[in-house]
């Protein structure tokens, strides 16, 4: 009996990998559930096609239409009545012919779900597989002088690749590709002499480890986390892995000719792939930068001038790369990779990107930048390559790539890596550019011009640089006071905004307050509960602005430790004269002026940056052990005999002998960074 004849059921429409989502037609349920009761069984009359498609006003073939569960919601809605049709001409309320509706009935009787994805399924797709790959292997070199008669192995080759797909239905199976050694088969296509088995192959490669996969056959209750699918995508990726997927993928794509559209998918799939791996483990990120060439191939392709899918795709993975790894972020630097971006970024220094896509592209590489920036080595890189003179210009330009900018000059100059970042900020008239934008000049016609545009995260930013300057930049220096001398001119006028942004957030930390009391008394929590909610209470109170507004204290501080009299100063001393030390400095006297007219007095900086100071988790014991190590290199401490080394052959004859310079981990270089920035501000306290 051939149903699709009475009853045409609509094409589904193709998803997001393919066959993963497909649906079965009821014509091949028939088929496969024969076991069920029969359609003249279930109905009580025999079924005759030719009489049910030319019988009836309802069935007449000038009224055929396909019908589906959406054209039935749609009659409802219309308020559509067939309830006056003559029953005998087998029409019912809902548009069927009697024998449309005992048709659909009994497909619905029938349980798609008693079909069953078992492993004895499994492992027969993948004897066919297998065998198809030999097959092809066999004709090939049998008839290597005559593709025409090994074209058909080829097809059958293709097509059981594609039935491969299924298998991503039920990810528990993927272990049974390892013990099958089927990982290998599957690498093996990517050599493939025909291009287009090898893009197939990738496809495949794609669909199987796609992390979307784990979750298709979970109930709502059931998380992804811990299931058998999970457990066994990580099998199966880390076979793959093994087996040299990486490095093969990699040389794979200088077969690829982009111009050619099939290639220029299989290049997209190929860096889908890399990323599916980050989202399944991200300690990946580091493995794939180490055992292949994925990040000089990325680079270069990131260089072509054309922008398309694919570089732009380049771009979103390299920034996922840096993001979890150090070692990762270091080898960018090794490859030339910090110059190549600001190559890339500059393009954008005063035109815009044309579209939403290379606007994203844009900002991938501004990502890249400012994780990179995380390493001291990545920000002598920056200064050596201009980075600082091109952000600038690019601030100055006003044009969108100036948003990212200030974001990636934070980053620079933080820490005490970042001094000499600091120090050539200043030496080419980078403050009159940061004081620009910190006085909000140009701020309205970017809000217009730009809906990405934040000015919260800017101020954010712009206050972090003006941090890492007052902390870097050495003390008494010319570099320290031009920074200094900007709030005293106009009359002050910066460091009242200074103050203003101060109040801001203020107000928001002391609404979060309030709510936070507000709910404690609600929920009527004793002292232990409140205890217990206390970190999330700190990180809903640096969400509001804390952080930021203790940033702005600690600025403070250094501004009302200078002596703008400092010159002055110094030549009375070399006339003979007095010095000055117990008289407070200028600013300190106008900040102090400033906050009474607010209500406020310095003892509020002083309060809150001790409850800055307290919350700050310094490993004294590394960081001392960092210190003398520093020391020692230094010459200022004991030196050993076994930390000393010949330097040469003359050296050697004279007896001259020098300390190897001293490497810090990176755990050592944390705590002695924290322990510094805690003696700074416990100084600032001592000076307030």
């Amino acid at each position: 009996m051939d149903i699709d004849s009475i009853f045409k059921a609509p094409t589904a429409p193709a998803t997001k990998g393919g066959a993963k989502r497909k649906l079965v037609s009821p014509d091949e349920l028939y088929r496969k559930n024969a076991r069920h009761t029969s359609y003249e069984e279930l109905t009580g009359r025999s079924f005759d096609p030719i009489e049910t498609s030319t019988g009836g006003e309802g069935s007449s073939s000038s009224k055929r239409r396909t019908v589906s569960m959406e054209d039935e919601e749609d009659e409802e809605a219309g308020n559509m009545d067939f309830g006056n049709e003559d029953e005998d001409d087998r029409f019912f309320g809902d548009g069927l012919t009697s024998d449309q509706k005992d048709i659909l009935d009994y497909v619905d009787e029938i349980n798609p779900e008693e079909e069953i994805f078992d492993l004895g399924a499994v492992r027969k797709m993948i004897l066919k597989f297998e065998r198809s790959i030999n097959k092809n292997q066999e004709m090939r070199i049998k008839y290597a002088d005559d593709a025409a008669k090994f074209m058909e192995s080829e097809a059958d080759l293709d097509e059981e690749i594609k039935h491969l797909m299924a298998l991503t239905q039920a990810p528990q199976y993927y272990p049974v590709l390892v013990e099958l050694n089927t990982v290998a088969s599957i690498l093996s296509l990517l050599t493939h002499e025909n291009m287009d088995i090898a893009i197939d192959a990738i496809e495949l490669l794609k669909e199987l480890t796609d992390e979307e996969v784990l979750s298709l056959n979970l109930d709502d209750d059931e998380e992804v986390s811990g299931s058998e699918g999970e457990a066994g995508m990580k099998v199966f990726v880390a076979a793959l892995v093994k087996d040299g997927m990486l490095d093969l993928l990699v040389q794979n794509l200088a077969r690829l000719d982009e111009e050619e559209a099939n290639d220029r998918q299989g290049v997209f799939n190929t860096l889908a792939v890399f990323e599916n791996l980050t989202s399944i483990d991200i300690q990946l990120a580091e493995t794939i930068v180490l055992k292949s060439q994925l990040m000089p191939w990325m680079l270069k392709r990131l260089k072509v001038k054309v922008f398309d899918s694919n570089k732009q795709y380049c771009s979103e993975l390299l920034a996922i790369l840096m993001q979890s790894s150090s070692d990762n972020r270091k080898r960018l630097g090794e490859l030339g990779g910090i110059d190549d971006l600001l190559q890339l970024l500059s393009v954008y220094k005063r035109k815009d990107p044309k579209d939403p896509d290379e606007i994203e592209m844009m900002e991938n590489l501004f990502d890249c930048l400012c994780s990179s920036l995380a390493e001291k080595e990545i920000k002598q890189l920056f200064l050596e390559g201009e980075g600082i003179e091109l952000m600038v210009i690019m601030i100055k330009e006003k044009k969108m790539a100036r948003i990212r900018a200030v974001k990636v000059l934070d980053y620079a100059m933080s820490t005490k890596a970042g001094t000499a970042n600091c120090l050539r900020f200043v030496e080419i008239m980078g403050l009159k550019t940061l004081f620009s934008i910190f006085s909000r000049k140009g701020i309205d016609k970017l809000k217009k011009a730009y809906k990405s545009f934040s000015e919260v995260e800017e101020e954010e930013h712009i206050i972090g640089i003006l941090a890492s300057l007052v902390r870097n930049l050495p003390l008494e220096s010319g570099h320290r006071l031009r920074v200094v001398r900007k709030f005293v001119e106009e009359d002050y006028a910066k460091l009242e905004r200074l103050l203003d942004l101060r109040e801001g957030y203020e107000a928001r930390v002391q609404a979060v307050d309030e709510k936070i009391t507000r709910e404690n008394e609600e929920q009527e929590l004793d002292e232990d509960e409140i205890k217990e909610e206390e970190p999330l209470r700190a990180l809903q109170r640096l969400d509001a602005g804390l952080y930021c507004m203790q940033l702005i204290d600690l600025i403070l501080a250094h501004l009302c430790a200078e002596n703008l009299g400092l010159e002055v100063e110094e030549e009375n001393k070399a006339n003979g004269g007095s010095s000055s030390e117990e008289s407070e400095s200028e600013i300190k006297v106008r900040a102090r002026t400033l906050l009474n007219r607010r209500g406020q007095s310095l003892d509020d900086i002083k309060d809150n940056l001790k409850a800055y100071l307290n919350a700050l988790e310094v490993n004294e014991e590394l960081a001392l052990q960092a210190r003398t190590k520093l020391l020692a290199q230094a010459g200022s401490g004991p030196l050993s005999e076994a930390t000393t080394t010949i330097v040469g052959e003359a050296d050697k004859e004279e007896g001259e002998i020098a300390a190897p310079k001293t490497e810090l981990t990176s755990e050592e270089d944390a705590a002695l960074e924290a322990l510094e920035a805690k003696e700074s501000v416990q100084y600032m306290l001592g000076l307030l």
